[in-house]
């Protein structure tokens, strides 16, 4: 597996920069993403990993850090690499 591939945010390492590129569950839980400042094609940095144990994941993105619940990580899925999420992003719009 190549390291740009999409894989939701919990599989990410401290210190790891991906893009959002999908927000896979229900109108409401992408709309309390979006009023945080997330949304697909916002770019995160994961500043502490929930790990194994089902803990938090704290993230930045731009000015702003947020804790995010395993279960929310769970569900947003990022990229490491710009032109993956682009391709990504062009091919579910068209």
């Amino acid at each position: 597996m190549h390291d740009s591939a999409v894989r939701p945010l919990t599989r990410l390492q401290p210190k790891e920069k991906a893009v959002i590129v999908a927000l896979a569950g229900g109108r409401d839980f992408q709309n309390r993403l979006v009023s945080m400042g997330l949304n697909v094609g916002s770019e995160i940095e994961v500043l502490r990993s929930g790990g194994g144990n089902g803990g938090p994941t704290l993230i930045a993105t731009m000015e702003t850090r947020l804790a995010i619940g395993h279960g929310m990580a769970s569900k947003i899925m990022v990229a490491a690499d710009t032109l993956n999420c682009n391709m990504i992003t062009e091919s579910s719009e068209g």
